[in-house]
C-alpha cells in the first residue's frame, strides 16, 4: 500500500507508527513524501491521469472542494462502512464531507448526495496563545488589544501578526474577520469582504493591532512568529497546534516553555470567537485497486489505542477522550483548548475550488494595507471587486 503524504511535522507521527501496521497485518506500507505545494500538484496531476499511483493520500482540508467537485475520491461511508464516532467532534467529519453540510455550496454540487470522503488524522484548529505568566486570558478581541497595549515595549511585541502576503495573512485574519461578524462570501457566493463588518475587522488588524505589533509585520510568516514568541519577544498571537509542539513548547529552542496559555479564539463584536480549521485528512483515490486495504488502515490508525500511541509520537488527535486526558495535557497543554475549539464548531475556508485564487487576492490586498500602501477599507474594497470578477469567470 502506497501513501502520498505531506513532508514535515504533519506526517512524522504517521511515519513512526506505520511500521506497526506492517508487523501486525503483513501489509507493506510505503509512504511517499512531498513538500506542501508539490503534494497538491502531484495529486491533481495523478488524479487527472486516473492512474492508481497512490492507495491513500494525505490532503489539507481546503483541497476537499477541488477533489470533491472532480469526484477524485471514493466515498468512505457508503463504500467502506465508516460511521460517525461520538468521541470525535461532528465538525471533524463535516470537514471531510462533500458537498459541504453547512455554508455555501458550489452551484455544480448542489444536487450531489453527501458522502464522507476524508478522515482527519491531524486535528488542526487555529487557536490563541498568550503569556499566562504576565496576564489573564483574553475573553474578547478588545481584551487582546488592551493586553497588547499594556505589554508592548521595545523588542517585545504586544501582538505578533503573521502578515506575509497571500496564505499567511489570510490565515491570521480569518478568525478576526469571522469574530467581527464578517465573512468572505454569503450563502449565495456574493463576496462580503467589503461589508461594514469585514472592513471593521480589517481596520482592527491594520489600524489597531499593527501599532502594537512587531516591526515590519508584512514580512512575518508562522516560523518568524514562533521564533519571536519562543525568544521572549512577543506577548500573544494566533497559533496552530504544530507550532506549539515544534517550537513554542520545545525546550530545545524555546525560552517560554510552560509560560504560555492556550485558549480558543477570543470573541469579537459578533459575541463569538471562531477558529479556523486546517485539518489534515486521509482519503482513498478513485483509481486505486486497494481501496479496502486503505480503508482498513484508516480504521486502524484512528482507533483509540493506536491514536494514543500516535500522540506519543507527536501526533495531534481529534478524539475528545485523548484531547481531554489530564496526563496527555501535561505534555500537550493545548490539547484541552483544542477540544474546546473543535466543540465550538470552528469555521472552514469557503468550500470552493476557487479558494486558492480568492485567498491570493485577499492576502495580497491585506498585505498591501499592512505595509502601509493602502487603507484597510480600500484594500477590502479592491479585494471585493477582484473576487467578484474571479468568481463570475468561474461560473458563480
Amino acid at each position: 500500500m502506497t501513501i502520498a503524504a505531506v513532508q514535515g511535522s504533519e506526517d512524522a507521527p504517521l511515519k513512526a507508527i506505520a511500521p506497526r501496521y506492517q508487523q501486525q497485518y503483513g501489509v507493506q506500507v510505503n509512504i511517499v513524501e512531498f513538500p506542501y505545494a508539490t503534494l497538491y500538484d502531484k495529486l491533481v496531476s495523478t488524479f487527472q491521469a486516473n492512474t492508481p499511483t497512490y492507495d491513500l493520500i494525505m490532503m489539507d482540508d481546503p483541497w476537499m472542494p477541488k477533489f470533491g467537485t472532480n469526484d477524485w475520491l471514493q466515498p468512505l461511508d457508503s463504500g467502506y462502512g465508516f460511521t460517525r464516532d461520538p468521541d470525535i467532534p461532528g465538525a471533524v467529519y463535516d470537514v471531510g464531507t462533500w458537498p459541504p453540510p453547512r455554508g455555501a455550496v458550489p452551484p455544480t454540487e448542489k444536487t450531489k448526495p453527501q458522502h464522507l470522503y476524508g478522515i482527519t488524522i491531524v486535528g488542526n484548529v487555529e487557536m490563541f496563545m498568550y503569556r499566562k505568566d504576565m496576564g489573564d486570558a483574553p475573553k474578547t478581541w478588545d481584551d487582546v488589544l488592551s493586553n497588547a497595549k499594556k505589554n508592548n515595549k521595545p523588542n517585545f511585541a504586544g501582538y505578533v501578526i503573521r502578515g506575509q502576503a497571500t496564505n499567511p495573512i489570510v490565515a491570521d485574519f480569518l478568525p478576526i474577520l469571522w469574530s467581527f461578524g464578517g465573512d468572505v462570501f454569503d450563502q449565495n457566493w456574493k463576496e462580503t469582504v467589503d461589508s461594514d463588518a469585514s472592513i471593521k475587522a480589517a481596520q482592527f488588524l491594520i489600524d489597531q493591532l499593527k501599532p502594537v505589533a512587531e516591526p515590519s509585520p508584512q514580512n512575518v510568516d508562522a516560523a518568524d512568529r514562533d521564533r519571536l514568541i519562543a525568544i521572549n519577544q512577543g506577548y500573544q498571537s494566533t497559533v496552530w497546534p504544530a507550532e506549539v509542539t515544534d517550537v513554542v513548547e520545545n525546550p530545545q529552542v524555546s525560552q517560554v516553555v510552560g509560560k504560555m496559555g492556550y485558549i480558543p479564539i477570543p470573541a469579537g463584536p459578533s459575541g463569538k470567537g471562531y477558529g479556523n480549521m486546517g485539518n489534515w485528512l486521509l482519503g482513498v483515490p478513485k483509481a486505486t485497486q486497494n481501496g479496502q486495504a486503505a480503508a482498513d488502515f484508516i480504521k486502524w490508525l484512528t482507533s483509540v489505542q493506536i491514536q494514543r500511541d500516535y500522540v506519543a509520537q507527536g501526533g495531534i488527535p481529534a478524539r475528545k477522550s485523548l484531547l481531554n486526558d489530564p496526563t496527555l495535557n501535561q505534555k500537550n497543554p493545548f490539547f484541552a483548548p483544542l477540544a474546546q475549539a473543535l466543540d465550538a464548531v470552528p469555521n472552514w475556508r469557503p468550500r470552493t475550488d476557487q479558494w486558492n485564487a480568492v485567498e491570493t487576492i485577499l492576502g495580497t490586498q491585506l498585505n498591501s494595507a499592512l505595509a502601509g500602501q493602502s487603507s484597510a477599507a480600500d484594500a477590502m474594497k479592491t479585494a471585493g471587486e477582484q473576487i467578484t470578477s474571479t468568481m463570475q469567470q468561474a461560473g458563480y
